[in-house]
């Protein structure tokens, strides 16, 4: 009995090891490795296949630097949460032969090193209009980042109604409640 028990979690072994290397598009799993991750506290408009929002992060040797990389895809395991930097451990897999419009990387959280507020006034800019895309959603004074956002124009709802006619603008920023965006000024 004990040999069968043995020799049934073997095979499940193999089924979930062949299952989890097989299971992001594209080819097979090539190269992995732990590395530290950080997330900034705001995402990004950045043009993927469609208009989008893209978190931000830094790897490794970037992790406190100005330079940031958008991540167009998901962090698996990761609830990202404005207003908040996050250092997380993750699994970086290499995915061989992706298909055309997918990372060939793939991030798996293993869990968070840290989750650290950003102080109520801290000022971040979000591009709203670029490379001939308006991310901006709705009619003043409702309008949104994408729909994700809900952007709370203050004393500035008619001059973002002008600015919209702009090639491009940029938004600054503080976060408000129920991840909301509040504009603070316009460029």
């Amino acid at each position: 009995m004990k040999n069968k028990l043995h020799l049934a979690a073997i095979i499940l072994s193999m089924f979930l090891l062949t299952g989890s290397a097989c299971s992001f598009k594209g080819g097979p799993i090539g190269n992995v490795e732990i590395v530290e991750l950080r997330v900034n506290h705001f995402k990004q408009t950045a043009i993927g296949l469609i208009p989008q929002l893209v978190l931000q992060i830094q790897e490794e040797e970037e992790i406190g630097t100005d330079n940031w990389s958008f991540w167009y895809d998901e962090i698996v395991r990761f609830d990202f949460e404005p207003g908040y930097v996050y250092d997380l451990k993750v699994r970086k897999i290499e995915v061989e032969n992706p298909p055309q419009d997918e990372s060939s990387i793939k991030y798996i959280m293993i869990n968070v090193l840290s989750k650290e507020k950003v102080s109520a006034d801290e000022q971040f800019k979000i591009g709203l209009k670029k490379f001939g895309e308006n991310f901006i959603q709705g009619i003043n004074p409702e309008y949104s980042l994408l729909y994700e956002y809900n952007i709370d124009c203050n004393s500035f709802c008619d001059q973002l109604e002008e600015k919209l006619d702009d090639p491009e603008l940029t938004g600054n920023f503080i976060h408000g409640p129920d991840q909301s965006l509040i504009l603070q000024s316009l460029n």
